[in-house]
């Protein structure tokens, strides 16, 4: 069975051999190779580069084969495409170029597809090169929810509590309803492109979920999600990434997305039986172990998690969060060959 039939019988309940498995970040910093591409291009011109992108999201396939492999790229492009660039910072942080200033500027965004399709066209070849060079292997493709992109138009940069966006949120209604409209379309759009290239699934990043108060999930970013999720052919699964929500599962559900990714803090078997529903689970071996831990104990961590979930049903193997810079090869070498070599 390839790794492409056993991530979309995970994502609809049917019994393999083992859970797929991959790591979200698994193209980055942590392996030798992508320093080496870095040092000659810019993160910006690697997501930009057909050619590049497609050699950033082989090399981490390559060298472990993971199941799944998610194109390199970044949650922002979209931003940038509707005439919001951006950089990043000395030590760290994202800052833009321009930010939302008001009510004038939400309505100036044109969200005409074609000019959506154009400027994100380099997505599209990508991804077009990853299918032909990953014919077995499930393929992903990605955006950010259209709650956590407006966190950083509106903010101006990346930031742990958004200030000027909860404020913007909760005192700004109109312009926030009618950003977020605008982004889900846009977003709606960016998954109709990359489902139509042959992907397998389609991730959405909700990295800042938590911003939304107890109850207000729903209406405030999951209600788009749905919107998103409504454009992509149902027999291409759709993950839900949303950092921090797992005690929030309830509110989640709201955006019938098909997976969920969870992080560490929770116990997938715990939330699968409690919510019994038609969705699969993604994560949750904690990544720190990734850094901090040795290849015995990353082994027995993640057969805990697997063994958690039952061993193979409606289960997607994968971390509780992105893979950190100071992860070490043998250990994620370990959590590959564990998942590679599970028997029930």
């Amino acid at each position: 069975m390839t790794s492409r039939q056993i991530f979309l019988n995970a994502c609809s309940g049917q019994n393999s051999d083992r859970p797929p498995f991959w790591i979200m970040r698994q193209a980055g910093r942590y392996l030798p190779e992508y320093r080496k591409l870095k040092s000659k291009y810019g993160f910006l011109e690697i997501v930009k580069n057909p050619d590049l992108s497609a050699e950033a999201t082989l090399q981490p396939m390559r060298r472990f084969g993971f199941d799944c492999a998610i194109i390199f790229s970044d949650i922002l492009v979209v931003a940038e495409a509707l005439g919001f660039p951006y950089e990043f910072k000395d030590g760290g942080g994202i800052i833009m170029r321009r930010k939302i200033g008001g009510m004038r500027d939400i309505e100036a965004i044109d969200t005409d597809c074609n000019i959506v399709r154009e400027k994100l066209a380099y997505v599209v070849k990508s991804l077009s090169i990853l299918r032909r060079e990953l014919p077995d292997k499930a393929l992903l493709g990605f955006c950010a929810s259209a709650f956590t992109l407006a966190a950083y138009m509106v903010e101006g940069c990346s930031s742990t509590n958004f200030p000027s966006y909860s404020k913007f949120i909760n005192e700004y209604p109109a312009e926030f309803r009618l950003l977020t409209q605008k982004l889900s379309k846009v977003l709606g759009e960016y998954a109709k492109m990359q489902a139509e290239c042959g992907i397998d699934g389609f991730q959405i990043f909700d990295s800042h979920a938590t911003l939304a108060s107890l109850g207000r999930y729903e209406e405030l970013s999951a209600v788009h999600i749905s919107e998103i999720v409504s454009q992509i052919p149902s027999d291409i699964p759709s993950i839900l990434f949303a950092k921090g929500m797992s005690a929030r599962f309830g509110e989640l559900l709201k955006s019938n997305a098909k997976v969920y990714s969870l992080d560490s803090e929770s116990k997938l078997s715990e939330i699968f039986n409690k919510f019994r529903g038609k969705f699969a689970l993604q994560g949750n071996l904690d990544q720190n172990m990734l850094a901090t831990g040795n290849p015995a104990s990353v082994r027995q961590k993640t057969l805990d998690v697997i063994a958690d979930m039952n061993g193979t049903r409606s289960h997607i193997l994968n971390l509780g969060h992105g893979i950190t810079p100071d992860a070490k090869l043998e250990n994620v070498e370990a959590f590959c060959q564990t998942a590679r070599e599970f028997q029930p």
